[in-house]
């Protein structure tokens, strides 16, 4: 049974790649050979480092192995509503008891370009501890039994957590994680390159005690046996051996009991909560948005942004890269400098890249819109306007953050106004370039990272890319001006604060008037674009 559950595995990765899209292949392709690189990577580091600096061997097999599991154990996790295969609850059907699908699901996890990469990585081990005796069979086997403690406790995490991967607030969770984790390794990078230039050894000595707690984990037994092992201590190898392979014993049970369970019981009906009816203008805006079609057209973006996966990706990759600005700003001595407040118009940019395809979110149900005769004119305005609270807000916090890691609370004030200005002239490029170059987004609601219209990939990327150039030509001046204060004339700075403004919201109503002119009487086109039937 366990040979047609890997046959069936590869079945699986062959058709699904054999049906895909063009641009799906390219990206699996370009996944494998980012991974790959990462993968010899790892071999090389275990296989030179231990050799070249003994002292450190330990630590950072450790750190290696617990990265491995963590990473084996998290992103299956993150993946699980858009691979099919992941989910349990389909083999409910087979006529199979939990002790042979724990035995075949093992096998058929053995597959793909995840476990070869980890198999590549792993195997630099072996090549950096192993040595001439009896302790290369158990250097050997610590690094199978790491691959298994991988394999195994993905598999039972991802069982137990089934019912609750398949509800709508996993899905809200899985954004912020998968968010959060792309960022933070981003910014783990920059920041360790830093921090590895200044490490000596006094400070890898500092280290030994929480690598000493690290190895009284079920990976840090594994990395503890393989050093052991290398180092002639074959006993103590052993027994640390036995108490890794005695973890995977635990999370084969732990897997094959959520197994039985989950193939076996029954999911609970979900509760329907009786809410009071919510009016059109969430409380906190009623005084701030105006009672009439923008009000109200800007009440319903404020709640698409609370309640649209796609649209909280967006905004949730934009708050983290704000995020991960202070944080490299406070880590590094050279940039705290009191105009780094500044650096939040960053901010303000970024949330008026997500007003580019402002349309593209209500997708064919824009007929509703066009039906009503809306007027184009109030229909983009309370659109910018919600824009406008949400990057401000955003851009207010960033500010903030930055004053007080940097002190530079006086350039708060400068930040909001160029703030402003920078939103006012982004939203007059994206009005006009929303209502001629629409795009639906695409139809499969797995992936919530996909945010161009199938088939028009190149399209649109060169419609963003000449709208950036011009929202980037037309900031210039503003940035002339402030470089101007910084380094020359520092009354500069709080003339450009009413400039800022008064060119931004002329710039937008620029745009604001082109858009809606020619809205007015292309609103069945603008339909026509929206229709998922153009991206076929």
């Amino acid at each position: 049974m366990a040979g047609y559950l890997v046959g069936l595995r590869i079945a699986l990765l062959r058709n699904g790649l054999r049906r895909s899209h063009w641009p799906q292949q390219v990206a699996l392709a370009l996944g494998a050979l980012a991974g790959l690189p990462l993968a010899f990577g790892g071999f090389l580091l275990l296989a030179l480092v231990p050799r070249a600096e003994p002292r450190a061997g330990l630590l950072l097999v450790e750190a290696v192995f617990l990265l491995l599991f963590c990473g084996w154990g998290l992103f299956p996790l993150l993946s699980f509503a858009g691979d099919a295969s992941l989910d349990p609850s389909r083999l409910a059907l087979l006529p199979l008891r939990p002790g042979e699908l724990v035995t075949g699901l093992s096998l058929a996890a053995c597959v793909g370009v995840a476990p070869l990469c980890t198999l590549v990585a792993l195997v630099g081990a072996v090549v950096g501890f192993a040595t001439l005796g009896p302790g290369v069979v158990l250097v050997v086997a610590a690094v199978l039994v790491q691959f298994a403690l991988c394999i195994v406790g993905s598999r039972a995490l991802l069982t137990a957590l089934s019912r609750q991967l398949r509800s709508r607030r996993a899905r809200d969770l899985v954004i912020v994680l998968v968010s959060v984790t792309a960022v933070g390794f981003n910014l783990a990078l920059q920041v360790g390159a830093r921090l590895a230039e200044r490490l000596e050894r006094a400070d890898l000595e500092a280290l030994r005690p929480a690598a000493r707690a690290l190895g009284w984990l079920p990976p840090g037994l594994a990395a503890r046996a393989l050093v052991d092992a290398s180092q002639g201590r074959l006993a103590a190898a052993a027994a640390e051996l036995a108490g890794a392979a005695l973890a995977v014993v635990a999370l084969g049970w732990w897997w094959w009991r959520s197994l039985d369970r989950v193939l076996t019981t029954a999911e609970p009906a979900a509760r329907r909560r009786t809410r009071q009816p919510a009016g059109l203008f969430p409380r906190p805006l009623r005084r701030l948005l105006p009672a009439d079609q923008r009000g109200a057209v800007a009440a319903k973006e404020l709640r698409y942004l609370a309640r649209h996966p796609r649209l909280r990706v967006a905004w949730v990759v934009s708050c983290l890269l704000g995020l991960a600005l202070v944080v490299f700003v406070a880590v590094t001595d050279g940039l705290r400098h009191p105009w780094m407040v500044l650096a939040s118009l960053a901010m303000a940019f970024l949330a008026s890249q997500n007003s580019l395809n402002q349309f593209g979110f209500d997708g064919p149900a824009y007929w509703t819109q066009v039906a009503a005769g809306a007027d184009p004119r109030g229909d983009l305005t309370g659109r910018n306007l919600a824009s406008l609270l949400s990057g401000m807000v955003t851009t207010a916090v960033l500010s903030l953050l930055l004053a007080a890691v940097t002190g530079g609370w006086l350039y708060v004030p400068v930040a909001l106004c160029l703030g402003l200005g920078v939103l006012g002239l982004s939203l007059g490029v994206a009005d006009v370039v929303s209502v001629r170059f629409a795009y639906p987004l695409p139809e499969d609601a797995s992936n919530l990272w996909a945010v161009q219209g199938t088939g028009q990939g190149c399209l649109v990327g060169v419609v963003q890319m000449v709208a950036f150039a011009v929202q980037s030509v037309l900031v210039a001046p503003l940035a002339a001006v402030v470089v101007a204060g910084l380094v020359a004339w520092p009354p500069a700075l709080v003339l450009v604060c009413p400039l800022a403004i008064g060119y931004g919201v002329f710039l937008w109503r620029v745009g604001l008037g082109l858009g809606a002119s020619w809205l007015g009487g292309h609103q069945p086109e603008l339909l026509a674009a929206l229709s998922p039937r153009r991206a076929a």
